[in-house]
């Protein structure tokens, strides 16, 4: 008699199981964390380490960061109100975390790391992938 109970709550399990509906994916992606448009703010200078206005090095600049998903977002650099590059992208936490990490550029094979704090982003200089420019300027962008 247990053997047939348990073969009927087996059975009941089984069926609830595969009774269920499977949807596709149907998966949200959270926004990137990069998501939206910085203003340049400051420069500092690997070699010196002089930090300057964007006013002070002479020209206005922003990024924008959207369209995240699965596969990446769009990525647009405005310098003087002119457009200056424009690719996809996506990122990545090698350490983990989510407030550090490296954006690869698909349409010129780049890659920068960013660090997150107190609502901006400082990007580094942007490098051939696997490449490390050891004096190379850091970028200060606010929203």
């Amino acid at each position: 008699m247990a053997i047939k109970k348990i073969n009927i709550i087996i059975a009941l399990t089984v069926g609830l199981i595969l009774g269920c509906e499977h949807k596709d994916c149907g998966c949200v992606f959270p926004p990137s964390p990069l998501a939206g448009d910085w203003v340049l703010a400051r420069i500092t200078y690997g070699l010196t380490q002089k930090t300057v206005t964007a006013a002070e090095a002479g020209y206005s600049e922003t990024v924008s960061f959207g369209g995240f998903s699965d596969t990446g977002g769009n990525f647009r650099q405005v310098r003087n109100g002119l457009p200056l590059k424009t690719s996809t992208y996506s990122i990545s936490f090698p350490n983990g975390g989510s407030t550090q990490g490296l954006i690869s550029f698909q349409a010129d094979t780049t890659e920068q790391t960013f660090r997150l704090a107190d609502n901006k982003i400082y990007l580094s200089e942007r490098s051939p992938r696997g490449v490390t420019i050891a004096d190379g300027s850091t970028y200060e962008y606010q929203r």
